[in-house]
Formats: structure tokens, C-alpha cells, sequence
């Protein structure tokens, strides 16, 4: 493991997972519009995201540390939880902003739900295995 790799981690304090190509996680913010924001790692505590859709200026949506704000986790095309969230962190040092948000309110049943959803892609990331050429 890089130093970088464990700086995040002790960051974040919980494992983060980075989302594999073959889910197709992605993140909605209602007040935003519906734009599909591309998630970058999911943890029991949060979640990092790209903040920005193409053309769009930070002035357009601003965002800051400690903002809170509901977000929908899309595990798919049609399915999603809605969970409340806190901005923990914004890194506008790219051309688009990486914001990682951490999960406020943890006795719902949507957030039960994403950790069910987590334990389960942990217990298949231990036996999966990846073909990357379909066989026909």
C-alpha cells in the first residue's frame, strides 16, 4: 500500500472501496438537476464523487466544507438510496471538483440498506473473478 493510499485511509477512518467498472454507481443531487455524477469510492462513512458535468463553472453550483445537501446513490439505472449528507472535503486542483461527502444520518433504512449492499460486494470481491473478454 502507497502512502497515499494509507493517508485515505486513516482520512477517512472506515474501508474504502473503489467502484468496480461493472457496477454502474453513480450520484444525483435533486437540488442540482437530475446530471449522473460519476462516483469515484464508496465507505461506510461517505462517499467521493465528481462534483462537475462538462461546461460547467464552480460559480454555476458552488459548494463547500460542511454543506449539507440529500443525495441519491444510483446502484444502477433506476435504482437508488436517498441519503443526507456533509461535505467533508472539495478538491478543485482538477478541472473538475471532487468532493467527498460523509453520511449524516445513520439509522435510516436507506443507509441500513447500503451497508447490507457493501458487505455484500466485500464478501464477492473475496471469490469474483473477472473475465475481460466475454466469451461468446
Amino acid at each position: 500500500m502507497s502512502e497515499s493510499d494509507k493517508s485515505g485511509i486513516e482520512r477517512r477512518k472506515s474501508r474504502r472501496r473503489p467502484i468496480m467498472e461493472s457496477f454502474s454507481f453513480f450520484v444525483v443531487i435533486p437540488n442540482k438537476g437530475y446530471f449522473k455524477l460519476k462516483v469515484a469510492d464508496v465507505s461506510d462513512s461517505g462517499v467521493g464523487f465528481d462534483y462537475d458535468i462538462g461546461g460547467e463553472s464552480p460559480e454555476d453550483f458552488p459548494v463547500k466544507d460542511g454543506e449539507e445537501f440529500e443525495l441519491h446513490l444510483y446502484l444502477n439505472q433506476t435504482l437508488f438510496l436517498p441519503l443526507q449528507v456533509r461535505v467533508m472535503r472539495v478538491d478543485d486542483s482538477k478541472v473538475i471538483r471532487r468532493v467527498g461527502v460523509e453520511f449524516v444520518t445513520r439509522d435510516t433504512p436507506e443507509y441500513q440498506g447500503l451497508v447490507a449492499f457493501l458487505e455484500m460486494i466485500d464478501r464477492l470481491s473475496e471469490v469474483v473473478q473477472f473475465n475481460a473478454q466475454p466469451e461468446d
